[in-house]
């Protein structure tokens, strides 16, 4: 790498759009025709999906506001290799090098204003829905936030930390949000509202995609996620105060939406199409007091098509150097881990090993469960499988597991609240059973059939063209 993308590019969302027009064309489309924010947007992205096509979207005209949407911006693997730097380069290579940055992270540095503080809107002149804030599913209850990095700190250790949680428009200055049990902010707004005191929370919408993978790096709640983010920008984020909370946010921004979460007080929220593709049930859920909405002279509004390859990706691809380490504790012999997109990249992990005695497998399903309490499947395979390939990892399935020694479940563990398989989806519960599979080659594996020298044949010598077929 070579560092950011390119070094003549802004580090933040424009700078990356700018990458991609004149790097990547390919990577990207404008619509200028006005499009309704109503079913209309996620009516394109989900054709262009289904139709094989995963490239960033700038709206330009959206019905009913005069902010241009950017949608679909982390939907490919090769936008995220870009977004790191890496011009080439496979899924594992990537791993590699985004867990390197993750390994060094960079403090951030404090400045006095900057662009996401060019207009400031408070008391009657904040209006969210000035922004194009889509409704995305049938039976979606309204319009939601889909892409906002909710900031905020713990008050105890004052760690900054950062995830995406939806929010429901209830008004012009009223937010709904889910946090779910599993998140690391459900954590910090509940020790504000054991003291009864409001919850600071930034929502930060618009940023560059190397900003997010930094943001969303599967770290201990005592991680400043701000530091990891630097570590994958690989430079300083700036940061500037909020105008009316107690907090500090990425002065490259696009847009922040500075927010109080009322202690104690609940509304209801949802249904709201989720990951998992289903849709999560109506729950009583905080409110949040917008206090200001502070953005660039000409703002970009940045989305996420939940369910569909911009969310699953984004979040999957850095899970798995989190479960990676964890596991090689359990299990030195680990060669790699990979979260498929068949398991919608947060219920299914591959984890192959270069194994050496029985009961390896089974302690490194064990510790992946104990890193990522949305994994519910871990499969054990050996080094020579190909884990990025679901065929190769179901070959090793149907030939080498014997079901009544080589799996074992975990019921009434931790899961995710969205799981559609938990024991009371209905009611959102958390609790699923988790399934461990040791599909390695057992002490007593008959020898597999092979073909020797394959590997060496120059095929184009033999099918002119060869590499076109």
């Amino acid at each position: 790498m070579d560092g950011l993308s390119n070094q003549f590019y802004t580090p933040d969302l424009r700078g990356f759009i700018e990458y991609l027009d004149k790097e990547h064309p390919e990577e990207i489309i404008r619509i200028t025709k006005e499009v309704d924010p109503k079913f209309g947007v996620t009516g394109i992205l989900h054709r262009l999906e289904k139709e094989g096509h995963f490239k960033a979207v700038i709206f330009e005209n959206v019905k009913g506001s005069n902010i241009p949407l950017v949608a679909n911006i982390h939907g490919s693997f090769n936008r995220l290799k870009y977004a790191i730097g890496m011009e080439e380069g496979t899924e594992k290579e990537f791993l590699r090098a985004y867990g390197a940055l993750e390994a060094n992270p960079i403090e951030p540095i404090k400045v006095d204003t900057g662009p996401v503080q060019q207009v400031v809107k408070t008391g009657d002149d904040i209006d969210v829905e000035e922004l194009p804030i889509c409704t995305y599913h049938e039976r979606d209850s309204g319009k939601f936030i889909t892409a906002a990095l909710g900031l905020m700190r713990d008050p105890d250790t004052g760690v900054d930390n950062i995830g995406i949680y939806r929010h429901q428009v209830h008004s012009k200055n009223e937010l709904g949000v889910q946090l779910s049990e599993t998140a690391d902010g459900n954590v910090i707004w509940k020790k504000y509202e054991e003291r009864g005191e409001p919850t600071p929370m930034a929502l930060v919408i618009g940023h560059h995609p190397a900003f997010f993978l930094g943001s969303l790096s599967y770290t201990p709640i005592d991680s400043n996620e701000l530091h990891v983010a630097g570590g994958i920008l690989q430079r300083p984020v700036p940061l500037v105060p909020c105008k009316k909370i107690p907090l500090d946010v990425p002065a490259d921004a696009e847009i922040v939406i500075e927010c109080m979460i009322r202690p104690k007080e609940r509304r209801a929220e949802a249904p709201f199409g989720e990951f998992p593709g289903t849709y999560g049930p109506e729950r009583m859920n905080p409110v949040l007091d917008i206090l200001a909405i502070t953005h660039r002279r000409s703002p970009l509004y940045q989305n996420a098509f939940v369910g569909h390859a911009d969310n699953l990706l984004l979040s999957g691809v850095v899970r798995s150097t989190a479960i990676e380490d964890t596991v090689k504790i359990a299990c030195g012999t680990v060669t790699g881990v990979h979260m498929p997109r068949s398991g919608r990249f947060r219920f299914s992990c591959y984890i192959a090993i270069d194994r050496k005695i029985e009961g390896e497998a089974k302690a490194a399903a064990m510790a992946a469960f104990v890193t990522d309490p949305f994994l519910k499947f871990a499969i054990v395979v050996d080094h020579d499988v190909d884990i990025t390939s679901d065929t190769e990892v179901m070959h090793a399935i149907a030939t080498r597991v014997r079901a009544d020694r080589d799996i074992f479940m975990v019921p009434y563990a931790k899961g995710s609240p969205l799981d559609p398989a938990s024991y009371d989806p209905k009611a959102g519960s958390h609790l699923v059973t988790k399934m461990g599979i040791d599909a390695t080659r057992k002490d007593n594996y008959p020898a597999e059939i092979y073909v020797p020298g394959n590997e060496d044949i120059d095929m184009s010598e033999f099918i002119p063209e060869y590499d076109k077929l």
